[in-house]
């Protein structure tokens, strides 16, 4: 396991804007290559595989890791596989417990708050609350089909070679019938992760949802500055 981050607060500010330019690109780079146009990144030939579930309500779909890249802003610096892991593992559960707990029981999984760092849980937990999980969407009644991307992960590497941020990004799709019509869901996720207090917790995020039931269609973009 990697040692805690420094606490400056110099030092963890130049991070975290220096991470949000990274980062902010990543997420840019997955809504082009969305539309079906070829960027550096992620070339239209390599469109990522999809992980299927057939009914969400009764089984959770397994994220699965996809391309890991690195910036440096010192020495190189990895994510070596205990951190790749350990991000996995709570990108996996905040899928579970915002996306998949609502759609089987129509509640977020209580514990879902708790992977956010004290700096962004209040946002998460009231202002984004409805972009960020599903809560007003279900239970659904009817079969959920959900599709997504594999995970691309970034790190952030600090001036001594340690990495200090890792996000996760992916792309989500959900359909299935309601009375009043087939709801269609595509979300677009990016979480940021810091390693505090023995933990990988979600210090910034930005996330794009747009719902449609029936002919109507709504979108919305949740993220953790101030609001527009």
């Amino acid at each position: 396991m990697p040692s805690p981050l420094p606490r400056s607060k110099k030092l963890r500010t130049a991070l975290l804007m220096a991470g949000s330019v990274v980062f902010v690109g990543v997420v840019a780079a997955i809504l082009v290559s969305t539309a079906d146009s070829g960027t550096k990144h992620t070339p239209a030939k390599t469109k990522p595989k999809q992980q299927v579930v057939a009914d969400a309500k009764k089984q959770s779909l397994k994220l699965v890791l996809g391309r890991v890249v690195v910036q440096n802003t010192g020495f190189p610096a990895a994510i070596r596989p205990p951190v790749r892991r350990a991000v996995m593992a709570a990108t996996q559960r905040y899928f579970d417990r915002a996306i998949q707990a609502p759609l089987q029981t129509g509640k977020v999984n209580p514990g879902f708050t708790r992977l956010f760092d004290t700096g962004v849980n209040g946002l998460a937990a009231r202002r984004d609350r409805a972009t960020l999980t599903e809560a007003a969407t279900g239970p659904i009644r009817s079969p959920v089909r959900i599709a997504s991307s594999r995970v691309r992960m970034d790190g952030l590497g600090d001036p001594s070679g340690k990495v200090a941020l890792v996000a996760t990004s992916f792309t989500l799709q959900v359909n299935a019938g309601t009375p009043t019509g087939k709801l269609k869901i595509n979300r677009h996720t990016e979480l940021t992760f810091a390693y505090e207090s023995g933990q990988w917790r979600v210090t910034a995020y930005r996330v794009t949802v747009r719902r449609s039931i029936g002919p109507k269609t709504r979108s919305t973009t949740a993220h953790s500055g101030p609001a527009a």
